[in-house]
């Protein structure tokens, strides 16, 4: 795997020209398609430069197009425009929750357990 050679991200591309219709065109049908185009490639970009770490730890780099989703349903409000670093911050925390670089002090560990009990709440919404 070299820095160089593009890393394949399945759904990604889908993942962020719907957080572009979200952010641009929710208020806005008349959004060009060239507009969304736009902004999703550089959401995708953006996405993708986590692709390689996320690989390096053994993942699935399709991991990225899904939390894009989770930005889509959680996170993404009309008319947020493009302005790039609250995706920027937030795909960066969830990454760093999926596949974690960094060692935890006991008192930021613990937040994991909020984390955890959030997804296990979450997960049975969807039963």
């Amino acid at each position: 795997m070299s820095i160089d050679e593009p890393l394949e991200i399945p759904g990604l591309h889908d993942a962020c020209l719907e957080l572009a219709h979200v952010v641009l065109a929710s208020g806005q049908p008349q959004v060009s398609r060239d507009i969304l185009e736009t902004l999703a490639d550089r959401f995708e970009r953006e996405a993708a430069d986590f692709a390689l770490l996320v690989a390096s730890a053994g993942r699935d780099t399709a991991l990225l197009a899904r939390a894009v989703h989770y930005l889509v349903d959680a996170h993404a409000l009309p008319l947020m425009g493009t302005d790039m670093e609250w995706f920027r911050q937030a795909l960066a925390c969830l990454v760093e929750l999926a596949v974690p670089g960094i060692a935890l002090s006991a008192k930021g560990a613990a937040f994991l357990h909020d984390v955890e009990t959030g997804i296990a709440q979450a997960m049975q919404d969807l039963e």
